[in-house]
């Protein structure tokens, strides 16, 4: 796949992070697709069909980007995009000095394939995007 094709999305409900990012991901050529909030992100993900999905965890709720993540991952709705990477983004770290530990299997939820920390390291997140990209 040529790099400069790969189209992630941003779902993410604070627009400096989604300008600051697009910033990142567009200087490294990708396209970027942005949507403020979990409902958006639902129908421009099935529109648009991006190579890797860059979510925030906490918007509207504590549980918005858990549960559209493991609807992208599970769900009939989402069954042409299931295989798509996702990477949570989370400011919990900065907010609680720990980080947020995933353990949806625990509940019958399909988790992300990456977790990055807010604010995020403009190399950290270009290397692990990538990574999930050449799988």
């Amino acid at each position: 796949m040529e790099n400069a094709k790969a189209k992630i999305m941003i779902v993410d409900d604070d627009p400096d992070f989604r300008n600051a990012v697009t910033s990142i991901l567009q200087s490294a050529l990708y396209e970027v697709v942005t949507a403020p909030n979990p409902e958006e992100g639902k129908k421009k993900i099935l529109k648009e069909k991006p190579d890797l999905i860059l979510l925030d965890i906490m918007m509207d709720s504590l549980f918005d980007g858990f549960s559209l993540c493991n609807a992208i991952k599970s769900s009939k709705e989402f069954s042409s995009v299931k295989d798509t990477p996702v990477i949570f983004v989370s400011a919990v770290k900065e907010m609680t000095g720990s980080r947020f530990q995933f353990k949806g299997d625990d509940q019958g939820l399909s988790g992300p394939d990456d977790y990055i920390d807010k604010p995020v390291k403009p190399d950290d997140l270009l290397s692990r995007i990538e990574r999930l990209l050449k799988k």
